[in-house]
């Protein structure tokens, strides 16, 4: 049965990899039978890329090119011809890069890609918007520290990574926005926002021959710049440690975290698989051993976030404030059941069986096909096709969950990051320690 599937499934993604003169990497996919097309422009700069003085830029800046460019300036003048015909536009800002996409029908597409080009080397920075613009960028720093497991996971982060932009706030601090000067971010602009140091995608249904020119029209700006180099975030393996915020709340929220693997690793498979035992559904081990069994959790689960030079492998869970040391226990020894119990084989073919249909109805959002290749090029990787993932995780055994389950699940590695009222610490430390 699953051979039939996995038959169904394309062995390789049709796209066209080419440069401008200028420096700048252009990739098309074409997808037939539907009637829009979306564009999105990746420039290699985000938080990773920031000083501590200037943290939380790169998101700043996000917001700021929507206010408007040398030709369009203002946001109202800059969105109008997307808007006006019913197209959609959007940014966001990650550890590793910023993006800013618009989707459109395909006979609109020359909007999209004066609109990107645009933002990409014309903006302006008008002052009284930017001052005005620290306000709306302040308040959704406090929303996402008025977000319980947000918080949880951003104390994390500060446990995992230490002083250094990967245990850094994306957005930045309260005090680092009002300091922000229009001088920094103009300075920031121009060494990042530049053609070598970015990466154009065209997903959808267009004609590659009228496309080709409409992107060299908009983007050929010569701009004399040097590609930047990746910085790399250095991994801590420094034991166990808990940062708690003690707050006059109802419920403790918490998220444990451990360093994994990157993105194009080789034990990526088997961690999809292991990630889909504890939090896929709900036969999974958490819900069905901590919110059914123990009924202390309303919300319990895994992930693990993949990034080009890292990964973390996350377990996060809002619980009973009476409960909290209990369910924390609870999920200490789900982990350590990976470690030291094999899987048996009902129960791995059926995480294998979910992980393939979900493949499978992928295939019902048409951008879909396509979601392997932008890292992979953004990155200079080989692009790794559906097809070829579903194999490898077929190849996974228990004894390959036990071996990465003994590596990436132990005292050294483990942090944790919780939000709660009237605990210390200690008291954690001292659970997570039995890992």
């Amino acid at each position: 049965m699953l051979d039939h599937y996995l038959k169904q499934i394309p062995d390789k993604i049709e796209y066209e990899k080419y440069f401008l003169d200028n420096g700048l990497t252009v990739v098309l996919v074409p997808i037939k039978n539907i009637f829009s097309v979306n564009a999105e422009l990746f420039i290699k700069a985000g938080a990773q890329y920031e000083s501590k003085d200037i943290n939380g830029i790169s998101h700043f800046l996000e917001h700021m090119v929507f206010k408007g460019t040398k030709s369009k300036p203002s946001h109202t003048l800059l969105v109008k011809d997307i808007d006006d015909n019913g197209g959609r536009q959007n940014a966001g800002t990650g550890y590793e890069n910023t993006s800013f996409y618009a989707h459109i029908g395909f006979e609109y597409l020359n909007y999209v890609f004066e609109f990107l080009a645009d933002i990409f080397t014309n903006c302006i920075f008008p002052e009284s918007e930017f001052e005005k613009e620290k306000g709306v960028v302040i308040e959704e720093i406090r929303m996402r520290e008025d977000q319980p497991r947000s918080k949880a996971s951003s104390l994390m982060l500060e446990s995992l990574y230490g002083d250094q932009p990967a245990g850094w706030n994306i957005a930045g601090s309260e005090k680092n926005i009002k300091n922000m000067q229009r001088s920094q971010m103009i300075n920031y602009y121009h060494k990042y926002y530049h053609p070598k140091n970015a990466v154009l995608f065209v997903v959808g249904n267009f004609d590659k021959i009228s496309t080709k020119k409409l992107i060299k029209k908009y983007f050929s700006t010569n701009i004399k710049t040097q590609a930047i180099k990746f910085p790399r975030v250095k991994t801590l393996f420094d034991g166990p440690s808990v940062k708690i915020f003690n707050k006059d709340i109802k419920e403790s929220h918490f998220v444990l975290g451990f360093n994994s693997f990157p993105e194009f690793d080789k034990n990526i498979p088997t961690l999809s698989i292991i990630n889909n035992l504890l939090s896929s559904g709900f036969n999974s081990r958490l819900f069905l051993n901590i919110r059914e069994k123990l009924g202390g959790t309303y919300y319990v689960y895994s992930d693990n976030d993949e990034m080009y030079d890292r990964g973390v492998f996350e377990l996060s869970a809002g619980v009973n404030q009476e409960r909290t040391e209990e369910i924390l226990s609870a999920i200490i020894s789900e982990i350590k059941r990976l470690k030291t119990e094999k899987v048996q084989p009902d129960e791995l073919n059926k995480v294998k069986n979910r992980l393939l249909s979900s493949t499978l109805m992928g295939f019902d959002n048409p951008y879909y096909a396509s979601s392997p290749i932008y890292n992979a090029i953004l990155y200079e990787h080989k692009v790794v096709s559906h097809c070829e993932k579903i194999n490898n995780l077929m190849k996974v055994t228990s004894e390959d969950i036990k071996r990465i389950s003994n590596q990436i699940f132990t005292a050294k590695n483990i942090k944790l990051g919780i939000l709660t009222n009237g605990y210390k610490a200690q008291q954690f430390k001292k659970i997570i320690n039995k890992i």
